[in-house]
This record gives C-alpha cells, sequence and structure tokens, in this order.
C-alpha cells in the first residue's frame, strides 16, 4: 500500500519503492490480522534488516493473539477468552487494556461510528458473508441491543476487562489492525530503524526517507476494473494512511453488493462513498478515522476531517475524488 518510485501492488494501496545511497532494499512478508504483512527497509546488511525484521513482525504476531476475537491460546487471555467470558472481569495485559481505552476514545470522537461493542452485529453479516444469506432484520435489531460501548468496563488498577451485558461481545476489526501496526513502528523505532514502510492491508506506514525524498502513497482507484490504478497520490514521511474501502470481502444476494463494513447505526451495511483514506501520525487514529469516513457521505467526512485535524481523502459513489487539504 504504498509507493515512492517503482510500483508494487498491495492490497488498498500501491506500494512503491527505490534504493538509497549505501543502502540495499530488503523485504519481507509474514501473516496476521487475517492479511499479509509486508515490510520494505533499506539497511546497510542482511543481519540489520533481520533485526528490524524480527522486532516489528514479533510484534504483529504477538499483537494478533492478544487481539483474536475467534481463537484462544494456551497461557492468555485475549478478546476471545472475554467475549466468551462476557459478565466476568477476565484479568488481561495492558496491550489489550490500551487498545480497548483507545477504541473506547474513537467511539466518543466519531459519535458512535466506530464502535467495538457491536460484535454481535458485525458477527451477523460475517455470518451472511460466508452464507450468503442476509440476516434478519429481528436478528439485527436483538443484536444492536446489545452493543453499549458503556457496558465495557476497563479497570486498570486491577487489570480487567468486564463485559457488563452478558449478551456482548466485543469486535476491534475498526482499530486492531491500525494501533498494532503502530506498536510495530515503535519496536522498529526503538532500534533506531528508519527509511521503511510497513504495510498491512490497508494500513500503510512511511519512515523516514527514500533518496531525500517524501514516501509517495498511491490510493486505490476503486473504480479500476483491475485493481491497479490509483485515484491519488500521497506524499509523506512518518506518517499513517489507513483505507476503508467497499471493494473487497463482499455480500451479493440477489444482485444486490453488500459492502464489508457494517455501519453500528443502522446496522447494515456502509453505501455512501467507495472508499475513505485517513492521514495522521498515529497509526491507530488513522485506522478509526478512516472507517468513520468511510460510514459519512464525502462532504461530511471532509469537514469532519478538518475539524479534527487531520488529512482525509474520499472517493464518492460517482469516482469524484475529494481532499480536505483542497480549498
Amino acid at each position: 500500500m504504498k509507493k515512492a518510485c517503482l510500483l508494487l501492488l498491495c492490497a488498498a494501496l500501491l506500494l512503491g519503492l527505490c534504493a538509497c545511497g549505501g543502502t540495499k532494499e530488503y523485504t519481507a512478508e509474514t501473516y496476521a490480522f487475517d492479511t499479509v504483512i509486508s515490510l520494505t527497509a533499506y539497511c546497510g546488511s542482511r543481519e540489520e534488516f533481520e533485526t528490524l525484521r524480527s522486532a516489528v513482525f514479533g510484534r504483529m504476531q504477538e499483537l494478533h493473539k492478544k487481539f483474536d476475537i475467534y481463537n484462544e491460546y494456551e497461557g492468555l487471555n485475549n478478546l476471545c477468552t472475554v467475549n466468551r467470558l462476557a459478565g466476568q472481569a477476565v484479568p488481561v495485559d495492558g496491550d489489550i487494556l490500551e487498545l480497548l481505552a483507545s477504541a473506547l476514545q474513537a467511539e466518543k470522537l466519531t459519535g458512535g461510528r466506530v464502535n467495538i461493542a457491536m460484535g454481535r452485529l458485525f458477527g451477523l453479516w460475517k455470518e451472511a458473508r460466508d452464507t450468503g444469506v442476509l440476516p434478519a432484520e429481528d436478528a439485527i435489531r436483538k443484536a444492536m441491543l446489545h452493543g453499549d460501548p458503556a457496558d465495557v468496563l476497563l479497570d486498570r488498577e486491577n487489570g480487567t476487562v468486564t463485559l457488563r451485558d452478558p449478551e456482548m461481545a466485543l469486535d476491534v476489526g475498526a482499530v486492531a489492525k491500525g494501533w498494532a501496526a503502530g506498536q510495530a513502528v515503535r519496536a522498529a523505532d526503538a532500534l533506531e530503524r528508519t527509511n521503511f514502510v510497513l504495510s498491512a492491508g490497508g494500513n500503510v506506514v512511511v519512515r523516514g526517507l527514500v533518496k531525500d525524498r517524501l514516501w509517495k502513497v498511491g490510493i486505490r482507484d476503486p473504480l479500476s476494473q483491475d485493481g491497479t490504478g490509483h485515484a491519488a497520490v500521497v506524499e509523506a514521511t512518518d506518517m499513517a494512511l489507513v483505507t476503508s474501502g467497499g471493494y473487497e470481502r463482499n455480500l451479493t444476494v440477489d444482485g444486490r453488493t453488500y459492502c464489508h463494513i457494517i455501519d453500528p447505526q443502522t446496522g447494515w451495511p456502509a453505501d455512501k462513498v467507495l472508499s475513505a483514506t485517513a492521514v495522521c501520525e498515529d497509526s491507530g487514529r488513522a485506522d478509526a478515522l478512516s472507517t468513520a469516513l468511510f460510514l459519512m457521505d464525502a462532504e461530511e467526512g471532509i469537514a469532519f476531517a478538518r475539524e479534527n485535524g487531520f488529512r482525509a481523502i474520499v472517493i464518492d459513489r460517482e469516482g469524484t475524488v475529494w481532499d480536505s487539504e483542497d480549498r
């Protein structure tokens, strides 16, 4: 999902890279958060790159297990455990508490558009994508009754999470990958490594420069027939760029296509824009903001970005590109 000189396709964005001075380009991939995670860096040696790769991918894999809502792991209370024990106080480690605190702040910032407490609702739509059968209206209404974020209780002193509603389930898909990418980049920063790009599906974090130039990140054109076109290019360094798009993992029933991104306020898939990109320094914040933007129409999203001090690039249903930096 990035680009700087040469172009490589990467999920929702385009990534391009070129070599730097006395360093070599190294790349590696892993799989976490239900997507391919790629790292490209310019290092003085393979050994230097392997140290960076180990730190970045190790952190991503660690957080993937902690934030997994579908599987539990021996010796670890993760979010799947929290959901299974809804109604009880569950001891968890600091990463889970910090992620959930960040997500609850995002819920307030976005006026409820980012709501991790709607796991029951989101689970209905995941089942629909798996089976090809739309959820019943009654099931949607009932699921939405168990999605009040006020029922997610974080006890930092005792290190516990309690879902006060026993019928509630958490789903952190709108925030976890971006938050984890930010933590992985912090691991790289601790090694004092620069000049690299981390891509995780629609989440991109760029560090440093390429031949003393800014990275160029191409945003995919949702109307491109083969998925290779891009609608805009962002120049950036030390930034996160996260795109939410409605062109993958969709459900088609009776000739109508339903997006995989669900609006927690209506209970139904979003259909206001084709894609929405948030650009800011914090990867976790950008992840949440891109989801919120996708649930607004283009004009509302641009106004929201300007009010909250980040850059938004929104592609509306007609394919028109809206940029909050345009005046």
